[in-house]
């Protein structure tokens, strides 16, 4: 697989399949970018899709990061690779990331898929979805005094008793054996991100097709912003997953790359 050493001298690490349009596959906290080889596998037949390590994930290195620097060195790797426009779906803390990249270069991105994502987090006075940041501070305290057992237990806190019952499930677990730990020091700094990064402005002046795939009991991502946002983003596309947590993509990955392939058929992608 590709590597590549942005100028801030980052190693990132990502995968590159098929040929055609580009498509660019953001994971979120915890995980790497094999937690998209089902889509991989599936859009890679008509599609080039790039899945990557975020820093201190996977194989790509870690150094103490800003989402601003993550993002700039997305921008990085996709001139590298000669990428003019790309197509993004992301995953939870990935579709901050995503937001990001959007932000520094409107014209490269065409659409989004955001699969439990929104642009906070945290909860605030004028904003009460997400988590509460006493929440947020519980985990971090967790991840310094039982690692790397609470990234397991807080990976399967995101799967529903329903999901967990499955041998889908079982499957998941199983693989997810053999995968590498991300950094402890990453995890807390994604944590912090989590924590303080508000991109709302940026996205609700979204002006290109979206698409938002939710499962219906998300904890995190909860249907109530979703509902509201209905009101607000008139052209986008809303998917639901019942009985689904945070990662339907992995509960129910033949279904949700149905769901994101008519989305691009109907964008003419």
């Amino acid at each position: 697989m590709p590597d590549l050493i942005t100028p801030r001298g980052l190693h990132w690490h990502y995968e590159i399949t098929g040929q055609g349009p580009t498509l660019l596959f953001l994971h979120g906290f915890g995980v790497n970018h094999r937690i998209w080889r089902q889509q991989s596998k599936y859009f890679s037949e008509h599609y080039q899709v790039i899945a990557l390590d975020l820093p201190g994930h996977g194989q790509s290195d870690w150094q103490e990061v800003t989402l601003q620097c993550m993002a700039q060195d997305v921008e990085f790797l996709l001139q590298h690779l000669n990428c003019s426009e790309v197509g993004i779906i992301a995953s939870s803390f990935g579709g901050l990331v995503a937001l990001k990249l959007f932000e520094l270069n409107k014209g490269r991105v065409k659409f989004f898929v955001f699969a439990g994502s929104q642009p906070k987090f945290c909860r605030s006075p004028d904003y009460p979805f997400g988590l509460e940041a006493q929440r947020i501070h519980k985990l971090a305290n967790q991840l310094n005094s039982d690692y790397p057992s609470m990234v397991h237990i807080f990976f399967r806190s995101l799967f529903t008793r329903q999901e967990r019952a499955t041998r889908r499930f079982r499957w998941i677990q199983t693989f997810k054996k053999f995968e590498d730990v991300p950094s402890q020091a990453a995890l807390l700094n994604v944590l912090k991100i989590l924590e303080q990064a508000d991109l709302r402005t940026v996205f609700y002046a979204l002006q290109l097709p979206v698409l938002f795939v939710n499962g219906t009991e998300d904890y995190i991502c909860q249907r109530d912003f979703y509902e509201g946002l209905e009101q607000k983003m008139t052209s986008a596309r809303f998917h639901w997953f019942e009985r689904c947590g945070h990662f339907p993509f992995l509960s129910q990955p033949h279904e949700f790359n149905r769901a994101v392939e008519k989305f691009l058929e109907s964008c003419e992608i």
